[in-house]
């Protein structure tokens, strides 16, 4: 069952950067999120996924995130996740108040041991020379040095649709 998500979405400027970046993979015939033709997809931070969200979790999340928008995201670098195939991503480094909203989420879910990673995806389902060939064209494209979150959204898989939470 696909995963119900709360994300910040980033500022028009930032999401262009992000775009940039897919639309450099894209042409270089790498995977890229460039290709994923459904309109929720938007360069974004997960801060929770879940089975599904209670309405107790959604007013939570609108209070705990509102007082922290827009909120700026440094980029820290480029990373790997996955053991194969890999995930390309843009690191970032979170404000605390941040950190601690979603901690605080994940534990309203039923908690996940697994780390928070806070990322911004780039392209999914690399193989090890598709990771390599992806940083030789991230040589040639300036990375953002921070992004900005605006708005908290959610997505509904069994609806398919997003919707603000926090503008």
């Amino acid at each position: 069952m696909p995963a119900h998500s709360l994300d910040l979405v980033l500022a028009p400027e930032h999401d262009r950067a992000v775009r940039a970046r897919w639309d450099a993979l894209r042409e270089a015939g790498l995977p890229s999120l460039a290709t994923h033709r459904s309109s929720s997809n938007a360069p974004h931070l997960t801060v929770l996924a879940a089975p599904d969200f209670e309405e107790a979790v959604l007013e939570r999340a609108r209070s705990l995130v509102r007082p922290l928008l827009p909120c700026p995201l440094p980029v820290t670098g480029l990373t790997v996740l996955g053991s194969g195939p890999f995930v390309l991503a843009e690191a970032l480094a979170v404000p605390p108040d941040l950190h601690t909203a979603a901690a605080e989420l994940r534990r309203m879910c039923g908690g996940d041991d697994r780390p928070w990673v806070p990322h911004v995806t780039l392209a999914k389902r690399l193989d090890a020379a598709g990771v390599g060939r992806a940083l030789e064209v991230f040589s040639d494209v300036a990375p953002p040095q921070a992004l900005e979150a605006v708005a908290l959204r959610r997505w509904d898989p069994d609806r398919r649709e997003t919707t603000v939470e926090v503008p």
